[in-house]
């Protein structure tokens, strides 16, 4: 698995979590619509753009 998939995976998991706490904490019951948001964003997130971020800025830093 590329360590692409690997972060994508992990972020998604991890904004699951912390939306979940979120969510039930602010609303008391769990919105699932707005989960299933958080972790499509973080998959997309951390699997397109925070790559092409860090590829932009290591050539920036060239």
């Amino acid at each position: 698995m590329s360590k692409r998939t690997k972060d994508g995976i992990i972020s998604a998991l991890v904004f699951a979590f912390v939306a979940i706490l979120s969510v039930y904490f602010i609303y008391g019951e769990i919105k699932w619509p707005t989960i299933i948001g958080l972790i499509i964003g973080g998959l997309i997130s951390w699997y397109f753009i925070i790559p092409k971020i860090n590829k932009l800025r290591r050539r920036d830093k060239l």
